[in-house]
């Protein structure tokens, strides 16, 4: 795929030169208001993500794992603490940037792919950089090669119902990367597949990483996709804890 750095679209705070730690964390505190008073989802979250590795966030049911997630990805608000992507402060920007940043240097898979039904493989993967403003032609090229990266070349005609459960999981893999995004997000991205196409998916964010240096952060319950983790912590009392 071309290089977003060619187009100058660009975030404000990306450069050329090479920064390890892609996104940074520090003292991240978030409560829900409940009937019975606060509740303490999140408590002094430190975190360093470090380019083209794969980070597993794991932990039990209800601990705050997409929570975390979602604070990570400025689709939430941390209650206390910030957060840094490349050494620039990206919680504290307005929303139209955030909806930038997040458009241009992020990329989202979700437990269940969440495509568009009507639309064809190539469309849905289209769909972040048409919002982000590409021109029509340059959106569908870079599709197509998103949907090649992740071996679906014979299908990007297909809609969503049309596909098994691992293919339009690989669409929205294939979603998640077409805008090159130096960080992938991803909640459960295997949850709702059989075994078979799980390890294949698996294999295909492990040569991701592996191929391509591209960095992802998953919160999963799956002990095989932490597996081809570089690194994994636990969420446990509201703390992130890394096993010795």
């Amino acid at each position: 795929m071309s290089n977003l750095k060619e187009t100058g679209q660009l975030p404000t705070g990306q450069g050329d030169s090479v920064v390890e730690t892609i996104l940074e964390a520090r003292g991240i505190d978030k409560n829900y208001s409940t009937p019975t008073g606060p509740l303490e989802v999140l408590r002094g979250i430190d975190l360093a993500v470090t380019r083209g590795t794969i980070l597993a966030i794991v932990g039990a049911s209800g601990a705050g794992k997409s929570t975390l997630l979602n604070i990570l990805g400025t689709l939430d608000h941390a209650d206390a603490g910030t957060l840094a992507f490349r050494g620039a402060r990206v919680d504290t920007l307005s929303e139209g940037d955030l909806a930038r940043f997040r458009a241009l240097s992020l990329g989202f898979v979700f437990q269940f792919h969440h495509l568009l039904p009507e639309f064809t493989a190539e469309e849905n993967v289209m769909m972040p950089l048409l919002i982000a403003r590409f021109e029509p032609q340059a959106a569908r090229a870079r599709a197509q090669a998103a949907l090649r990266d992740v071996g679906l070349e014979a299908r990007w005609q297909h809609r969503p119902s049309e596909l098994s459960g691992g293919e339009a999981q690989r669409v929205a893999v294939a979603r998640a990367l077409v805008a090159e995004p130096e960080l992938v997000l991803a909640d459960e991205p295997s949850g709702n597949l059989d075994q078979q196409s799980a390890a294949a998916l698996h294999e295909l964010i492990a040569s991701l990483a592996r191929v391509r240096h591209q960095t992802f952060v998953i919160v999963t319950h799956n002990d095989r996709l932490a597996a081809v983790a570089h690194r994994v912590m636990r969420l446990e009392a509201g703390r992130l804890i890394e096993p010795a």
